[in-house]
């Protein structure tokens, strides 16, 4: 067995080492305190049996798959444990060192941010005097990291189509983009369009809204496809296309976006529910970003808990925020989303969380989820 020891000045840069010595599957056999920092005993996982125990399989009995599966997933049950311990070793090891640093990281997870994002606000935070200057630097930083478009593009005309899930409030928000413009232009150059052709409802509820505004409604169907749709309306000034919510493997969600990809006139804006979890929205991108996706909207602000995973979603995507919706009012509860504005709902919306103690594990795989970068080492031990 080969073991090795990894000396750090603390335990998330040993673990780190350990990683780029011998890869995830590494062996942690012990750790302890030494002057200056850590040592950890560590092996690489065995690449292949060792000779003088490989043995003839045809002698020994056979192992099941139910056997088999049991074992792994018992292994797995193990190394999740050790990754648990490690990580809250290290968070220990973090939050004595640099409390100030520390209780910052906790605001942050409560805002609902992932370990990487949170990692390069405190780098960018720098150093600081007391905890709210350190505070400010932070949301600063975050405002500066928060890509917005802006503008009001909508209010200047344009062919915009809206993805997402189910449940995004991709009509509604059709429902407030186009009363504005309404209000504000008159319904003559005003065109709404849906290429939902499962859902009825979706029809009917488009309709009552043309009718209500005194705008077009086109529907793109197996005799209208949405480029001779398109055609047809270039003479309006504002189209809006609603799009179905539709799983990935669905057929005809890849028709949809295919056809989306297919027309570079038109803007796809993403509509990402903050009620949602990060995997949902996650998965979302995924989907919707075949298309081309060049802007995102959030919605459900007046319901979610937090909406930090879906500012880290368009920090780390690079998609501006174009829009941000917190009610059912047409057309009064959207607004054109700031940076400042976004950063600072965040903020409330993670005191809220605050209130009761954040869950330590959650913290703890927070902060070990991403090691730190030699910079942000030396930083912290300055401070």
């Amino acid at each position: 067995m080969q073991l090795k020891k990894f000396v750090a000045k603390d335990m998330r840069r040993a673990l780190m080492d350990v990683r780029q010595a011998f890869g995830e599957d590494a062996a942690i056999l012990s750790t302890r305190s030494v002057e200056g920092g850590v040592e950890v005993v560590a092996t690489p996982a065995p690449a292949s049996p060792d000779k003088a125990a490989e043995f003839n399989a045809a002698n020994e009995p056979s192992v099941s798959k139910a056997e088999f599966g049991a074992m792994r997933s018992e292994l797995n049950s193990i190394r999740s444990l050790l990754q648990q311990r490690l990580n809250g070793l290290a968070w220990d090891q973090f939050a004595r060192q640099t409390p100030a640093q520390a209780a910052i990281w906790e605001r942050l997870v409560a805002m609902g941010l992932p370990g990487n994002i949170n990692q390069r606000l405190l780098d960018l935070a720098g150093q600081a005097r007391t905890l709210d200057q350190l505070w400010r630097q932070t949301l600063s930083a975050l405002v500066k990291m928060t890509p917005v478009h802006s503008a009001d593009p909508v209010s200047t005309g344009g062919v915009f189509a809206f993805l997402g899930p189910t449940g995004a409030g991709k009509t509604t928000t059709i429902a407030k983009l186009a009363t504005k413009f309404v209000l504000a232009n008159g319904p003559e150059e005003v065109a709404l369009v849906t290429t939902d052709s499962f859902r009825l409802a979706a029809h009917e509820q488009l309709r009552t809204l043309g009718r209500i505004l005194g705008v077009t409604v086109r529907i793109v169907d197996n005799q209208h496809s949405l480029g001779d749709t398109l055609q047809s309306l270039a003479h309006k000034r504002l189209v809006l296309i609603d799009t179905a919510g539709l799983p990935s493997r669905h057929p005809e969600q890849q028709r949809q976006l295919s056809e989306l990809a297919a027309q570079p006139q038109v803007q796809n804006w993403l509509v990402l529910p903050c009620t949602a979890q990060g995997q949902v929205l996650q998965a979302a991108w995924k989907t919707c970003s075949t298309a081309g996706v060049s802007g995102c909207i959030l919605t459900h602000l007046d319901e979610a808990c937090v909406m930090g995973e879906a500012l880290a979603l368009c920090i780390e995507r690079a998609v501006p925020v174009v829009y941000e919706t917190f009610g059912q009012a047409i057309p009064d509860d959207l607004a054109v989303a700031t940076a400042q504005a976004l950063v600072k709902r965040a903020v409330a919306l993670g005191r809220a969380q605050a209130a009761t103690p954040v869950d330590r594990a959650r913290v703890m795989n927070n902060f070990g989820s991403q090691p730190p970068s030699r910079a942000a080492a030396a930083k912290r031990a300055a401070i």
